[in-house]
């Protein structure tokens, strides 16, 4: 699990960040803010996300391979964005612009001077050998996109599909978050031959997709029936109260939704039946 939002800001990046292999050529890397992944082919590699250490992730990531780094990322919190200006080439979904830049805590902390190429549906980025295909799926974020990985059979889905839950509740732009989720699941199911695992940005990875995004479209399917979830919101993974969490005590149209191991938390006036 990543760790959290807690990060000191000097010492060795050994003590900021831990990896460990999770498909060939594949590197989970743990630090402050998500999970992020090393992905690597023959010619270049991918960090998929970066998460919010103030210490170096490029100078991590050089212990894991020699070849030319690029970042993608999955859409535009800051703990999926903080580390982006440690590399040489970062990529990101047009409306997460605005938001990459946006750092939670002091800004002088972090690298933000960095360009960004956009990139959208069906952009293909080729590592050698091995492809990563952007699809857009947003729900919990309107800048959110997958990318799937045919040569492993991955998909990289970012904050939309958790092993802890998704929250569909932060979206500033969306009315109907819970039936955008619903058919981001049923999209993905469709595109199973080309994938076994999900690869989730928080809580803990890899997971098997096919039981887990029918399980996620079912709950999405119940709460968009009329089914109302839990006023009971926090989670190991989702705590409230204290410096730095969500008011969620404070916000009395959020709900949790929990059905065969998955969990939603959604604005009840927030979505679409």
């Amino acid at each position: 699990m990543a760790h959290a939002f807690l990060d000191e800001p000097y010492g060795p990046v050994e003590e900021a960040f831990q990896s460990r292999l999770v498909a060939p050529d594949t590197w989970l890397v743990t630090g402050a803010g998500c999970e992020s992944y090393l992905v690597v082919g023959a010619k270049r590699a991918m960090m998929v996300d970066t998460g919010m250490s103030r210490r170096d992730l490029r100078a991590y990531v050089a212990r894991l391979t020699d070849l030319p780094v690029s970042v993608v990322n999955t859409h535009g919190h800051f703990d999926h964005t903080g580390g982006n200006g440690w590399f040489e080439e970062v990529f990101l979904h047009p409306k997460a612009v605005a938001l990459a830049k946006q750092a939670f805590g002091n800004p002088s902390d972090f690298p933000l001077d960095y360009a960004v190429t956009t990139v959208a549906e069906g952009h293909v980025f080729d590592l050698g050998g091995r492809t990563l295909e952007v699809l857009e799926i947003p729900a919990h974020a309107p800048s959110s996109i997958a990318l799937l990985d045919r040569r492993e059979r991955l998909l990289f889905p970012g904050d939309e599909v958790e092993s802890g839950q998704v929250l569909l509740m932060l979206n500033p732009e969306a009315t109907d978050t819970v039936a955008r989720h619903r058919g981001n699941m049923r999209r993905l199911l469709g595109l199973l031959p080309a994938f076994d695992r999900l690869c989730p940005s928080h809580n803990g990875s890899p997971i098997l997709a096919g039981h887990y995004l029918q399980a996620f479209l079912e709950n999405d399917e119940r709460v968009i029936s009329g089914i109302e979830g839990s006023t009971r919101l926090a989670s190991p993974s989702f705590p409230y109260g204290g410096k730095g969490r969500f008011p969620m005590e404070e916000n009395p149209h959020w709900r949790r939704s929990e059905w065969k191991g998955t969990s939603i938390v959604y604005d009840k006036q927030q979505f679409g039946r």
